[in-house]
């Protein structure tokens, strides 16, 4: 009877074993498919997606975007001024810390409805091995790397960027550890990465044509 009892409990461990790694592996499914991606070295769909207007910093959209702040600054100036994905990918290209300027290569922004991405070559070489998880053991020196989030007004004169997606390769870590690679890449603090705008900016709204601030009304 004994026995029996024993075999019964272990067949219930069994059976919880089982659904706990299906509810696991429906869980984390996008990163065991990329993971599998990334070791047989598929190209990284993410680079390839053509769903947003990809920007190019350049001096000339910088000189560009200048003048637009320059516009929103002033007392008298407009109530609204649109940046192109060229404009916003020159000031971010511009203002980015130390540390991300050494880490990204190749910059480019891609804009869609509601937020914005980076597209980028990540050089690995700074990066904590532990940081990138079962990639760690696989990174060549230079790397694609996508990191996408929304942006929000945080206060006078500043934008901040919370990405809550990054696909290295061809693999998408958890939303939860995004924060944490976001600073060691950007070089920020609280996965939040800021962008100074004219103090005079309230509001930001993104979508594929491009980015415009809003005048605060107080």
């Amino acid at each position: 009877m004994g026995g029996c009892f024993k075999n019964v409990l272990a067949g219930v461990g069994c059976v919880t074993l089982l659904v706990a790694g299906g509810v696991g592996a429906y869980h984390y499914r996008d990163q065991l498919w990329g993971l599998v991606d990334s070791i047989r070295g598929k190209p990284a769909a993410h680079l390839a997606d053509t769903t947003g207007v990809v920007g190019i910093p350049s001096e000339d959209a910088l000189r560009s975007a200048r003048r637009k702040e320059t516009r929103m600054e002033a007392a008298a100036g407009p109530a609204s001024v649109e940046l192109s994905a060229d404009e916003l990918a020159a000031l971010i290209a511009d203002a980015i810390d130390p540390v991300a300027r050494r880490a990204l290569d190749s910059i480019r922004v891609v804009l869609t409805k509601d937020r914005f991405a980076i597209q980028a070559q990540l050089l690995t070489a700074g990066l904590e091995r532990g940081l990138l998880g079962p990639l760690g053991d696989m990174v060549d020196a230079r790397e694609p790397v996508r990191i996408a989030g929304p942006a929000e007004v945080a206060g006078p004169g500043l934008v901040a960027w919370r990405p809550d997606e990054l696909v290295l390769r061809a693999f998408p870590f958890p939303r939860e550890l995004v924060p944490r690679l976001v600073d060691a890449i950007m070089g920020v603090h609280n996965g939040a990465v800021p962008i100074a705008v004219p103090a005079t900016v309230g509001g930001i709204r993104i979508s594929a044509g491009g980015v415009v601030f809003e005048r605060r009304k107080d």
